[in-house]
């Protein structure tokens, strides 16, 4: 900067006249795209030393367009690495196995995070209040209509202005969207949009079409209380839900049993009422390996 500010001034030595001169002629390479005339070049110059009320040095017209391409170029990179800088920063809340949290964001917005889940959110909302979610989470989003509050999952996208709804993104199956107030606009990855209201569900199809239904959201968000509500759920979903929920790791022996559906509701239960209850009803064997490790397989008479 002290060698610009000499050469500025006129009292930088021959030598480093030349190093300064040829330093612009290897920037205005990287410029070349700006050609200004010569005639335009001396009025724009003209009217920038009658703003400053300097007296022109004797400078070409083309030497000093020069240098105004190294300084927008100068600040181009500046702007660029201060929007980097200075970005919010990121805060991601984990949940483990058998864990739940409840989040407050800085707007109002409140978040209850299911087990074996994950959020990713910026320290201070800007204009959107992004959200990405991998797992289970029940949100309850302050309206601001200047804000829409916006969940990005593995497969879809929730925008919201103020609502409550439920998004299961759990990686063994396709994302659910369940509303249990307001109004809620989900998007596939191919671009497909749906509106769903209060008691709406939007199941993703193979990444591209929504199947909608009707049922009380209610029970969509049970898990909250504590409260695990089965309807026709198949055995192989029902076992996810069941190691996520007691951190625990279940093998199905026979794999023709996965399509058995299972229905019930078990609140505040031990697992071993859980297991018990399915083997009663299916005429299943469960076998616990280790504490932690269970086998399901057919009852053999």
């Amino acid at each position: 900067m002290q060698l610009a500010k000499k050469y500025e001034e006129g009292t930088c030595t021959p030598e480093e006249k030349i190093a300064v001169e040829s330093f612009f002629d290897k920037m205005q390479e990287q410029a070349s795209e700006i050609e200004i005339s010569d005639a335009k070049g001396d009025v724009i110059l003209n009217k920038i030393f009658l703003e400053l009320q300097v007296k022109p040095k004797k400078y070409t017209t083309r030497k000093m367009l020069k240098i105004a391409a190294v300084f927008v170029i100068g600040l181009s990179i500046a702007f660029a690495a201060a929007q980097f800088i200075f970005q919010p920063a990121a805060i991601t809340q984990i949940t483990a196995k058998g864990e739940k949290k409840e989040i407050f964001l800085e707007d109002g917005s409140v978040i209850v995070l299911n087990s074996n889940s994950s959020i990713t959110y910026p320290e201070k909302f800007e204009t959107t209040r992004n959200i990405k979610l991998v797992g289970q989470a029940y949100f309850k989003v302050f309206r601001d209509v200047k804000r829409p509050f916006i969940v990005q999952t593995h497969d879809v996208k929730v925008r919201v202005l103020g609502t409550s709804f439920d998004i299961n993104s759990y990686n063994h199956h396709d994302t659910k969207v369940s509303v249990i107030s307001g109004k809620v606009e989900v998007s596939s990855p191919t671009g497909k949009k749906v509106l769903l209201i209060k008691n709406q569900q939007a199941d993703l199809i193979k990444n591209s079409d929504f199947q909608i239904s009707t049922e009380n959201s209610e029970d969509k968000i049970a898990w909250i209380g504590n409260t695990i509500i089965l309807k026709n759920t198949k055995l192989s979903e029902t076992v996810k839900i069941i190691e996520n929920w007691y951190n625990v790791s279940i093998d199905i022996e026979d794999k023709e049993l996965n399509d058995l559906t299972i229905s019930g509701k078990f609140k505040d239960e031990k697992l071993e009422n859980v297991l018990e209850s399915i083997a009663y009803l299916k005429q299943l064997k469960i076998n616990y390996t280790t504490k932690n490790h269970i086998t399901i397989r057919k009852k053999t008479p």
